[in-house]
C-alpha cells in the first residue's frame, strides 16, 4: 500500500504538470503516521529524492506548510514540537500562545521526549529555555508542567 501511495504521489506531483492536490489530501488525510513514514521510504527507494522535496517542488504556501507538518509529525513528532518550542522562545520576545499550547497539549503525552529530543538539538534543557523566556507565576506555572529537569 505504501509502495502505490508513493507512485500516487509521484505521478500527482513530479510526474506532471501542475499538481494534483487532491491526491496529495487523500493519502495525508486517510493514513496514519507510520504508514506515511513508509510511503516516504517507498518514494525516496523508488524516485531517489525525500518526499519533503516533491512537496517543497511542488506545492506552495499553507498547503505546503501542512504537508511538510504532517510528514515531519510522522517521522518525528518529539523534534516537531522541540523544534515549535525552540520557535515559541527564540528571539527578542516568547510567543506564549505557542509555549503555552504545546507545553499544556503534550505535557501528558510525550512531553519526556520532545524534552530529550529539545536537548539533542539545542544543547540546553527545555526547562532552563523556558526558565530564561518566561517569569513569575507564569514560568513556575510552566516549570511544573514541565516536571523535574532532565
Amino acid at each position: 500500500m505504501a509502495k502505490k501511495d508513493a507512485k500516487a504521489l509521484y505521478k500527482a506531483g513530479e510526474k506532471r504538470w501542475g499538481t494534483d492536490e487532491k491526491t496529495f489530501i487523500r493519502v495525508f488525510c486517510e493514513r496514519s503516521a507510520a504508514h506515511l513514514t513508509a510511503v516516504d521510504s517507498a518514494y525516496h527507494g523508488k524516485y531517489g529524492k525525500c518526499l519533503k522535496k516533491a512537496i517543497k517542488k511542488k506545492t506552495s504556501g499553507h498547503f505546503q506548510h501542512a504537508l511538510k507538518t504532517i510528514l515531519q509529525c510522522s517521522e518525528n513528532p518529539a523534534k516537531h514540537f522541540a523544534k515549535l518550542l525552540r520557535k515559541a522562545m527564540k528571539g527578542w520576545g516568547t510567543n506564549d500562545s505557542a509555549l503555552i499550547r504545546v507545553i499544556v497539549t503534550r505535557t501528558e503525552i510525550d512531553m519526556q521526549y520532545i524534552k530529550a529530543e529539545y536537548r539533542k538539538e539545542y544543547k540546553k534543557t527545555l526547562n532552563d529555555a523556558v526558565n530564561s523566556g518566561t517569569s513569575g507565576h507564569y514560568r513556575t506555572f510552566l516549570l511544573d508542567l514541565l516536571s523535574p529537569n532532565q
